[in-house]
């Protein structure tokens, strides 16, 4: 079951993305050429063949998807342990997701086809939209964001078909809500159009129709790219919108929903401002034919084939609730992992995956990421490449640019397959690189043998800390492990060390001091890059200067005792043979 969903899911994107390539030449070929009469005619027979296509491949998906999906929920109800559930539950969800897309796909060609007809009935719109919004307060309260609802009035009769009103009002609010941070704001709200708007033979004394308003605080559109919102497959910049990038297909259904109720749907938004939906259903029914007006007892049911009640761009399974991790246990010797993934599924999935051989902390987007990273300098990070407030790349490139974090090997994840996409990412000093859907056994091996490599450099580079050998052997493994501000980390921390052997005060945190960084930042770095913590280290310094002033036979045991900041002779003598295997004494 989960490989098949996979399979699928990988076939039906790459379709997509094929579809949206082919809709962005359609529409440049009709804005830049002048169509004759039968390049019309070749556009219309390709449009036929295309709706054909998307109906064809949509209901071909629609077959495996509910093999799937059948089963899978027959097994769900059948488990006890709660940790398998929850993770079908994440299968289910995306297989939902994926059934969305495919109804959606399939509402658009029969709209184009002119096969889905209106079904309007007389409806208290106020009534209405209050009854489909409270589908979201539970989404609105676990994102910590503020939904409002007003209307001027408690009832405003419109002829609308209730499927497919519900349809709009699901696109817009979870559009809303993707693109909306914690504590922000989502509203709706329903006005009068005044009669003098509309036709002069209508009642002055009624409202020519509706108004209702989809506001949000989000991250809002940039101008330029508000035109093509409504084009089917346009997605906005990227940059912008980090992975909050849809399919291109919610908006550009809603407005076809939105005409075929004879309606006009507008969008006005300004970058980092929010956005404002607002759509226009004109009141009565003279605009509406017979054919589109619905009358149960002529019709005797109220079914509706061409819009599913729960084909919604969000899933409302319930989400079992897991508390983001961002401390590290104080008392287990695990490699320490930071995952950064803004998408709460995918975070969730790869850290079952790693808990037990791990430990783990996480992270929503990269500016946290950076953040948890410099805190507790992990041993290594999972990272996603596309996400809010810093991308993967861009995350990358401040830590590996960091004193405090460039020895931290790092693994990106993405959907972006293309070559240029992976240079970029090794470009900013990413260590590996995975295309999603990624193996979860070949994540694990490279998270290993990454970690692997690193210890076995840096137990390599603890026997020769202080010695002659230390720069060749760092600058010899630099092109493997070690940057070069690991390089330059190393010879400051040991030039700290040897400048300030002679007195008694060189300690950790005089060496913290000097190194600006925290003892436990410090600690972790030296860990990490030699094998030696910050008290080994000016051990190790010390008793190999030792080493050094008793083979020149200058001074005696107890002179060169002091001469290194050891002033407990006895002391002196016990790490000295711990390390050399003898006395100062026998050594001299």
């Amino acid at each position: 079951t989960w490989w098949a969903y996979l399979i699928y899911a990988f076939v039906f994107f790459g379709l997509l993305y094929l579809l949206r390539r082919y809709e962005r030449n359609r529409l440049r070929l009709k804005q830049n050429l002048e169509i004759n009469l039968s390049e019309s005619e070749k556009l219309a027979e390709l449009d036929i063949e295309k709706n054909k296509f998307f109906s064809n491949i949509s209901h071909e998906f629609r077959t495996p998807l509910t093999l799937i999906l059948g089963p899978l929920d027959r097994f769900i109800g059948k488990l006890l342990n709660e940790d398998q559930k929850q993770e079908l539950n994440l299968v289910r969800r995306n297989a939902r997701r994926l059934q969305t897309l495919i109804n959606q796909l399939l509402s658009l060609s029969k709209l184009e086809s002119g096969k889905m007809k209106l079904k309007a009935r007389p409806e208290n719109i106020v009534k209405l939209a209050g009854l489909f919004l409270q589908s979201f307060h539970s989404m609105a309260e676990d994102k910590g964001i503020k939904l409002e609802f007003e209307s001027d009035a408690e009832e405003y009769i419109v002829y609308i078909d209730t499927i497919k009103f519900e349809k709009v009002v699901n696109n817009l609010l979870s559009n809303a809500f993707k693109f909306t941070e914690k504590g922000g704001d989502v509203k709706v709200s329903i006005t009068p159009l005044p009669a003098s708007f509309g036709p002069p033979s209508r009642d002055e004394t009624k409202p020519n129709g509706v108004v209702i308003k989809f506001s949000d605080t989000g991250i809002g559109i940039r101008k330029e790219q508000l035109p093509h919102v409504f084009d089917r497959f346009y997605q906005v910049d990227e940059k912008q919108m980090k992975t909050k990038l849809g399919t291109g297909i919610g908006l550009a259904l809603t407005k076809e929903l939105i005409e075929l109720h004879h309606g006009t749907i507008t969008v006005e938004s300004e970058s980092g401002m929010g956005t404002t939906f607002t759509v226009f259903l004109p009141m009565g029914k003279d605009h509406l034919s017979e054919d589109e007006i619905f009358e149960p007892d002529k019709d005797g049911s109220e079914t509706d084939d061409d819009l599913l009640n729960d084909d919604y761009l969000f899933v409302q399974d319930k989400i079992t609730k897991t508390e983001l991790k961002t401390e590290v246990p104080e008392d287990s010797n695990l490699p320490l992992l930071l995952i950064v993934e803004d998408n709460d599924d995918m975070r969730s999935y790869i850290k079952s995956y790693l808990v037990d051989s791990y430990n783990i902390i996480e992270a929503t987007n990269g500016k946290e990421g950076a953040e948890q990273a410099i805190e507790h300098i992990p041993d290594l990070i999972v990272s996603d490449l596309m996400m809010p407030k810093l991308d993967g790349n861009e995350m990358t490139l401040q830590l590996k640019t960091d004193e405090r974090t460039s020895h931290i090997p790092i693994i990106l994840l993405t959907a972006k397959a293309s070559k240029e996409s992976k240079l970029e990412g090794l470009e900013t000093g990413a260590d590996d690189f995975l295309t999603k859907p990624f193996d979860t056994e070949e994540l694990l091996i490279r998270i290993k043998n990454l970690i692997s490599q690193r210890r076995k450099l840096s137990k390599l580079l603890s026997q020769h800390i202080g010695d002659t050998n230390q720069t060749r052997l760092i600058q010899k493994s630099s092109g493997k492990m070690f940057t070069k501000i690991d390089e330059l980390f190393i010879e400051k921390a040991t030039i700290v060390v040897q400048e300030h052997m002679a007195s008694p005060k060189l300690n950790v945190d005089m060496l913290a001091r000097e190194m600006a960084m925290s003892r436990m930042q410090l600690h972790r770095k030296l860990k990490n890059l030699t094998d030696y913590s910050a008290s080994d280290l000016i051990r190790n310094i010390r008793l190999m200067k030792a080493a050094e002033l008793l083979k020149e036979g200058e001074l005696n045991v107890t002179q060169i005792s002091y001469e290194i900041g050891i002033l407990n002779i006895s002391n002196f003598a016990k790490t000295f043979k711990q390390k050399y295997g003898v006395t100062p004494s026998e050594y001299e």
